[in-house]
């Protein structure tokens, strides 16, 4: 076939793409806050959806759960019990609380025999809401109908529970909800009860706290009177025994005449004075006798001078000083004078006159010692006499106190157990009424305004906190799921190809009117019509040939091709280029029906099938643009590029135009599309703006060869510029708010 060198096959097979494919490869470094904001922004139906999604379920697990309340009541352990009564001497001090008593109190409050006490002072029994709570318990759907305000009728016909099974889960019931903790290392008690119902939780709370603070008084008087009346019984028993045995003691005394207390008969105590008094006789008998006989010997020996201290005289005591003083006056003259002194005659007359006075008084007590030593041997011998004559009445006496001593220690025996029982049944009479209790309230339980649960704040801050890292985590999960094109970074990135730029949605600019081409050719100076020439510059800046034959073409139908392609060769007729675009889509060429050409006429067909250099082209009524449209349908299975007939017109349109625009046809679908491009200057491949995916673009570029590779170019198409800016992008559309005003 003769063609043209550039249109000649290179009888080479489609290129794949590459994994560093193109000219242009952008990353980010790093995931910002900002990146991270502008995900959720571009997902802000998904996190608002989520969010409230969680918070309406929290609103209606709240609403399900029933409604807690909660009372409390404080008692406080008295460590020193007020004493009313005297206590006993050995009672000793009071023992003082120790933790372990706490902890016991804390058991005795939460046992079954209190919670059972509890019931029978409260009454609950006989209350049809708690026998329905106990019995059937109301379910999840039941509080959210009841909260609806809808009240659920109970199930009829139900199972029946007997007195005995109602009280034993009634009491199983209060122990669950039954709390009772010591509140730090005080000995204070708080005792907390949680229902669904306000009143009956502060009821039940003070039931258990005025039970606890009296149990133990109303234990002790009970107690208390038992004993009572036990001791009673007992002590009249022993008082009678007590007086029987007393009776009879004295009794035995009377008859045997011991009347003695200390167990000890009248001859007894008489025989024990005689001894007394007889030792005490023959102990001065013996001394007077011993006196007598030693002043007997004195006198014998030494005269009246020789007798000592035996002869107990004052008078000679006396004498015998006197004596002694003369004798040493005597002395004193005989050694100064002659004997025939007067003074030493007249001293040693006075020295004889005393001698002879001391023996006479010596004499006379000689004589006493004689008479008082008589007296006491005959004392001794009527004493000795008298006890003599008692001796008899002791044996008999002996005998009788060992009846006496055995009735005593019987008397005595039951008179110490009737004086033991009668002083503690007084000490129990006494203290009857006079009961202590062990704790006393301190701080009542009131009726509870609000339920502690559910707490329907905290709940739906819950819910939205939940709600809001749920959002946030699907929207950022989404998004970085999501291969869809949001930017030109998102094209260059994916891709690894340039990206030509983008066109807005027509309805998303300011100024528009009904169509695309109404808006190209009446505000040529917009915001639509700027983007298409912002396209035309950087498809001119990226072709690395001369750029005069340009391929219009998608990865899929319906992604707007034909109007970039009209819309873009409208754009550079209206600069004064000779352009012409050509219908190649054979299947829908929707281009040719934009611009409502006749049926019939000369088109594309005509122009493959002729041998004349003229094609036939119509004009644009709005612009000098040149139009080759497809007028009549192509037979079944004629391809465009069948004998090289569309590479020969292409040929001719560029010796004729400055501009070749072809509208192709998708590339996955139809096959004849990569031919067609291969023999292009440059390729501008359509991505529809957050609706075609990545996988789709990358399967349709891997179709095209590597020819027209080199000069392809990305324009996303339909992009929504009042959401673009929301998505976070840093190419030109996500700008468009701040310069928007510049087009009015």
């Amino acid at each position: 076939m003769n063609l043209p060198a550039i249109y000649e096959p290179s009888g080479t097979v489609p290129q794949v793409l590459a994994e560093n494919a193109g000219s242009v490869r952008y990353s980010e470094d790093q995931i910002t806050v900002r990146y991270l904001f502008a995900m959720m922004r571009r997902r802000r139906e998904a996190f608002f959806l989520t969010v409230a999604i969680c918070v309406l379920v929290a609103l209606l697990w709240t609403t399900a759960l029933p409604r807690i309340y909660s009372s409390t009541a404080d008692v406080v352990m008295i460590t020193t019990p007020t004493q009313v009564v005297p206590q006993e001497q050995d009672g000793g001090a009071p023992i003082p609380i120790r933790s372990e008593d706490v902890e016991t109190q804390i058991q005795l409050i939460a046992s079954r025999q209190m919670a059972a006490q509890a019931l029978d002072a409260t009454g609950l029994t006989e209350d049809p809401q708690f026998v329905s709570d106990v019995a059937t318990p109301r379910s999840s759907i039941g509080n959210l109908l009841a909260s609806m305000g809808i009240d659920p009728a109970p199930a009829t016909g139900g199972p029946k529970i007997g007195a005995a099974a109602l009280r034993e889960k009634s009491i199983t019931y209060l122990l669950k909800r039954l709390s009772v903790a010591r509140i730090g290392d005080s000995f204070n008690l708080r005792i907390s009860f949680t229902d669904s119902d306000a009143q009956r939780t502060a009821t039940v709370a003070n039931a258990f706290a005025r039970l606890y603070t009296t149990d133990d008084a109303r234990e002790l008087a009970r107690t208390n009177a038992t004993a009572a009346q036990v001791l009673k019984g007992r002590v009249d028993e022993l008082r009678k025994a007590a007086n029987s045995a007393f009776a009879a003691v004295q009794s035995y005394r009377i008859s045997t005449g011991l009347l003695s207390s200390a167990a000890t008969s009248l001859t007894e105590q008489e025989i024990s004075t005689y001894n007394q008094q007889i030792a005490q006789a023959r102990a001065e008998a013996a001394r007077d006798s011993a006196a007598l006989s030693s002043a007997r010997r004195q006198l014998h020996a030494g005269g009246a001078n020789g007798v000592g201290q035996g002869v107990n005289s004052s008078v000679v005591t006396s004498l015998r000083s006197e004596r002694a003083l003369l004798v040493i006056k005597e002395r004193d003259l005989s050694q100064r004078y002659f004997d025939n002194n007067p003074d030493l005659v007249t001293v040693r007359q006075q020295i004889v006159d005393i001698d002879r006075q001391i023996a006479a008084e010596v004499t006379r007590s000689i004589k006493a010692l004689e008479s008082t030593a008589d007296t006491s041997t005959q004392r001794l011998s009527s004493l000795l006499a008298s006890r003599s004559g008692t001796r008899s009445q002791l044996s008999t006496d002996n005998t009788a106190l060992v009846s006496l001593a055995d009735l005593e220690k019987r008397a005595e025996a039951t008179q110490a157990l009737y004086q033991s029982y009668l002083e503690r049944y007084n000490a129990v009479v006494a203290g009857a009424g006079s009961e202590q209790p062990t704790a006393r309230l301190i701080s009542e339980a009131n009726k509870p305004l609000l339920p502690i649960s559910p707490n329907l704040p905290i709940n739906l801050a819950l819910g939205l906190v939940v709600g809001v890292l749920l959002g946030a985590m699907l929207a950022v999960l989404s998004e970085l799921s999501y291969r869809g094109f949001t930017t030109l970074d998102d094209i260059e990135n994916r891709l690894g190809f340039h990206a030509l730029g983008f066109i807005p949605l027509q309805r998303s600019v300011e100024p528009h009117v009904n169509t695309p081409l109404d808006s190209m050719r009446d505000h040529p100076n917009g915001a639509f019509a700027e983007a298409f020439r912002n396209v035309i510059v950087s498809v001119r800046q990226s072709s690395p040939r001369s750029g005069k034959v340009i391929a219009i073409t998608s990865a899929l139908p319906g992604e707007g091709k034909s109007t970039i392609a009209a819309c873009m060769a409208r754009s550079l007729a209206m600069a004064n280029e000779r352009v012409v675009v050509v219908d190649c889509d054979v299947v829908r060429a929707h281009l040719s029906k934009q611009f409502d050409l006749v049926q019939g006429e000369p088109g594309l067909y005509e122009a493959l099938h002729s041998e004349s250099r003229d094609i036939a082209h119509y004009p644009d009524p709005d612009s000098p643009l040149r139009i080759i449209p497809i007028t009549r349908p192509f037979p079944k299975g004629e391809r465009l590029t069948e004998q090289g007939r569309l590479h020969r017109v292409i040929a001719r349109l560029r010796e004729e135009f400055d501009v070749v625009v072809l509208d192709c046809p998708p590339i996955l679908p139809i096959a004849e599309s990569r031919e067609i491009v291969s023999r292009t200057d440059s390729v501008v491949l359509v991505v529809h703006w957050r609706k075609t995916m990545d996988k789709v673009v990358k399967a349709a570029i891997r179709q095209l060869p590597a020819r027209a590779l080199k000069g392809l170019g990305v324009v996303l198409n339909k992009v929504d510029m009042e959401k673009q800016a929301r998505f976070g992008g840093s190419d030109i559309s996500s700008f468009y708010k701040s310069y928007r005003g510049y087009y009015s």
